[in-house]
């Protein structure tokens, strides 16, 4: 189901008249007149919807951008405010018909043209993976984004941020400089149920299952920002884990699996529960596979490659190899790992 915070409508109201009621809060702000009870009433209307932020977030980014711009003859504050005047007006125009009035009235058609012709104002990108399957694609600002079997994210870029919602799955990324940014680097944000993820220049998973969001830290930093939740800082080597049920992330230790092994097609595992391991092979098969909780204790090790064919096969027979279990076939194709 597709995350409301990605649906305008959710909120009941249409993308444009979101819009509209995030233009009029800029111009009440930026009027010089706005007092506390104003700054607290759009607080206010920012919070009381995920769509309400997104719309906000849309109109200030034109805001920082126009910002840069020098000014004409001293007028460009004069200008901007009558912009967005004439954009609240607009109401019968189209998105983007109201940015490009707000962009042409600030810089004389220059910026704002540039704007219109060579930054879309959203590019909404899905990218998904079958079960599996693993595939990696490098997004516009350089960013590497990797996502393991089964997994589905949108990626959302605009002006001001960098966006990949993960609908469910896994994903790795290793953010990009984002160098041919129009107006400096973008913030760079995963989003998951139960969390949202700041990143500052790193490589992190994040992973959706079972109602858990799991993060993992290869390198640099990773703000965690999770419901009322203190803003928690991820070092590099972290893991955390979000519950919907938790108050804040909790901080994991398991030195018995490398989580990012995936992205060279391999499942590495150093003393893993039997049946951890049987739970993640199974997200590589269509049919169900499980572990027989009598032999659920015993230790895996070694690296199980991911590629070529029958991965999950090979690797259930490196187990009867290798320890005492047996493979139990049921009619609809259930695979269980039991004891011999």
């Amino acid at each position: 189901m597709k995350p409301a915070f990605l649906d305008p409508t959710a909120s009941g109201q249409s993308p444009q008249a979101l819009l509209d009621q995030a233009i009029a809060w800029a111009v009440r702000l930026g009027s010089g007149s706005a007092d506390a009870g104003v700054h607290d009433a759009c607080g206010a209307w920012r919070a009381a919807h995920p769509s309400h932020e997104e719309a906000w977030q849309q109109v200030q980014a034109v805001e920082d951008a126009f910002r840069q711009v020098p000014a004409v003859g001293g007028t460009s504050g004069a200008l901007a405010h009558g912009a967005l005047q004439a954009a609240t007006r607009a109401r019968t125009q189209s998105r983007r018909s109201a940015l490009g009035v707000m962009g042409l009235a600030l810089t004389g058609g220059v910026l704002g043209l540039l704007v219109w012709r060579e930054a879309p104002w959203l590019q909404r990108t899905d990218y998904a993976t079958a079960v599996g399957e693993r595939r990696r694609v490098t997004l516009a600002d350089g960013t590497e984004l990797n996502l393991n079997t089964g997994s589905e994210v949108q990626v959302v870029f605009s002006p001001r941020q960098r966006l990949i919602v993960l609908r469910r799955g896994e994903l790795f990324v290793r953010t990009g400089s984002d160098a041919g940014a129009m107006f400096g680097k973008r913030t760079f944000w995963v989003h998951a149920p139960q969390a949202r993820f700041e990143a500052l220049g790193t490589r992190f998973g994040v992973r959706q299952q079972d109602g858990e969001t799991r993060l993992s830290l290869t390198e640099g930093r990773v703000a965690i920002h999770a419901g009322d939740a203190p803003r928690v800082v991820a070092q590099a080597g972290d893991g955390y884990v979000i519950r919907g049920d938790a108050t804040a992330p909790q901080r994991i230790v398991d030195r018995s699996f490398e989580a990012d092994a995936w992205t060279d097609g391999a499942i590495v595992a150093r003393q893993m529960r039997l049946d951890a391991f049987v739970a993640e092979l199974a997200r590589y098969r269509d049919a169900p596979l499980r572990c027989d909780p009598e032999i659920a204790s015993l230790r895996v090790s070694g690296v199980f490659q991911l590629g070529g064919p029958d991965p999950v096969g090979r690797a259930l027979d490196a187990l009867v190899r290798t320890l005492p279990v047996k493979l139990e076939r049921g009619a609809d194709g259930t695979l269980t790992v039991s004891k011999r």
